[in-house]
């Protein structure tokens, strides 16, 4: 390694791995390696469509014998993702997966046997962002807005309608609630797994010294090319636009501090982000606040838990 990139990679920041980084694995604690993930003020190069492709065709499709599963990669117009859907029934269940780290994991993947404990009583969608899994990969800078959009003409080119009830994961749970924001009416309800919430990412750079923060040239040397500053303003121009509908929030009881973090600034973000938490769930429906002794990447250790939740967020609709 040379001199400047190790140079660089003391210079990334170690503070967004509880909501940035789901490979697929069960990490043993909520502090690991910093995937020096984020974001660029340049602009999304991916210019992405406020609404889906007219004509959304599908470039492939696989169907198992059983009727009610579809999975394929489908044309978002200008690039291909994969989609995953089983079950029958509505509203349709819509799994977001958090930031990859790299291609060992990750991705639909993570949500693990929770489609398959859903899909006994209604329809379950899991699917791969760009330049993850099984979807294609694209340049970068990346955003939310354009993860908004191209799952908007992934729900059309698969022929999957609304309502849908979000299950969102770490990054997943933001892009979640942008979608949620972008597409309010298309919405039944939210099922949030420790999610990143609207500017978080501004939050906790407030508490950190400048060579700790998110840096503009960061998404360069992402796995997924995702923009996180360009995102986390996108987030909180949306914010407060998200439909009024049942929500619950599963939160990890105790969040670990990353490299560089003094005891003091860990306590103080942990604070900050439970009352960030809390403020959130007030506006919806109902909205649930709950706290669990899990870790961050909850899915593998508690799916009967969050499937349980995802029903009850169901039954709770209107």
């Amino acid at each position: 390694m040379s001199r400047t990139m190790q140079e660089h990679c003391r210079a990334r920041p170690a503070h967004r791995i509880w909501w940035s980084c789901n490979t697929g694995m069960v990490a043993s604690a909520v502090s690991v390696a910093a995937i020096g993930v984020t974001a660029c003020g340049g602009g999304d190069s991916s210019q992405p469509s406020s609404s889906p492709p007219k004509n959304p065709s599908v470039a492939s499709t696989t169907a198992s014998q059983a009727a009610d599963v579809r999975a394929g990669s489908f044309d978002v117009g200008g690039r291909k993702l994969y989609m995953r859907c089983e079950g029958s029934g509505s509203p349709t269940v819509v799994y977001f997966h958090g930031l990859s780290q790299d291609a060992r994991g990750g991705g639909s993947r993570n949500a693990g046997s929770i489609p398959g404990l859903l899909s006994k009583g209604t329809r379950v969608c899991v699917y791969d962002r760009a330049n993850v899994g099984r979807s294609d990969r694209v340049p970068g800078p990346l955003s939310g807005k354009s993860s908004v959009a191209d799952l908007h003409g992934l729900l059309a080119a698969a022929k999957v309608p609304p309502p849908y009830v979000l299950l969102g994961g770490s990054f997943g749970g933001l892009i979640a609630d942008m979608y949620a924001a972008s597409y309010p009416d298309d919405i039944a309800g939210l099922v949030l797994l420790d999610p990143a919430l609207p500017g978080g990412d501004s939050l906790i750079d407030s508490f950190l010294p400048q060579r700790q923060r998110l840096h503009a040239d960061d998404w360069r040397n992402a796995f997924e090319k995702v923009d996180l500053i360009l995102t986390d303003r996108q987030s909180k121009a949306l914010a407060g636009k998200e439909p009024q509908v049942p929500l619950t929030l599963i939160a990890v009881k105790k969040k670990e501090g990353e490299r560089g973090w003094t005891a003091k600034t860990t306590k103080r973000i942990n604070a900050a982000l439970r009352r960030q938490q809390r403020r959130f769930v007030v506006y919806f429906y109902g909205g649930r606040l709950v706290t669990l002794d899990v870790p961050h990447f909850m899915e593998p250790v508690i799916p009967e838990r969050i499937a349980k939740e995802t029903q009850r967020v169901i039954a709770r609709i209107p």
